[in-house]
């Protein structure tokens, strides 16, 4: 069984600072437009149609709103409590609520993932093998830099290993490679998968590339 866990409990306070910049007003970045649907759609969408079994939405920071956005979805909702808690923190709390023997983990600000490139990296994970989005080499790695979200990984090396963060995923996937987990690098199907909404003008790449090429 393939779980799949995705954060969306974040401030997005570099988005808002970035708007308010440009004159406009503040949206959280989950919230944003995506021809018909919002960036948080979008992203559960591919989640959902990328062969996993459940998928889990761990929320926090503006929760109320994402859960509306999302409020007609096949998601189990995971409130963070307290909202204010790192990255680390809102994976294991989705891990947790997990069934899945594999856990495919992917942040709500990743739309352009695609569910056939989630799939690939679900299926290169196993109780030895965390499995994860390249950003460079593909295949087997010997390093963990420059790595993070998407990745699969067992329930139970999560739960071994996110305890120990303290906020972004790359240190734990750093400490997992010295202690002999093996890593698995999937090459992505389109350079644009490698792009987090952190900033408007990555909203702005986003949103051409649905525009021009998904309509």
């Amino acid at each position: 069984m393939i779980s799949a866990v995705v954060t969306a409990a974040g401030r997005g306070s570099r988005m808002c600072r970035d708007m308010q910049e440009l004159g406009l007003e503040p949206v959280h970045k989950l919230l944003l437009p995506l021809n018909s649907v919002t960036v948080i759609e979008k992203t559960l969408d591919s989640v959902l149609r990328a062969g996993v079994d459940e998928c889990i939405i761990v929320t926090g920071h503006h929760a109320e709103e994402v859960e509306a956005a999302i409020s007609g979805l096949d998601v189990e909702i995971v409130r963070n409590d307290p909202a204010d808690v790192p990255l680390s923190a809102s994976l294991l709390n989705g891990v947790l609520s997990a069934s899945g023997e594999i856990i495919l983990c992917i942040a709500g600000d990743q739309p352009a993932v695609s569910p056939e490139t989630m799939g690939r990296i679900s299926e290169h994970a196993d109780s030895e093998t965390v499995s994860v989005l390249a950003r460079g080499m593909s295949g087997w790695l010997d390093s963990a830099e420059g790595l993070g979200m998407p990745l699969a990984a067992s329930s139970e090396l999560l739960k071994r290993y996110l305890p120990m963060g303290d906020g972004n995923i790359n240190p734990l996937l750093r400490l997992m490679v010295d202690d002999g987990i093996r890593l698995y690098g999937v090459e992505a199907s389109d350079p644009i998968e490698l792009v987090n909404i952190n900033h408007y003008s990555d909203y702005l790449r986003i949103r051409e590339y649905f525009g021009v090429k998904r309509k």
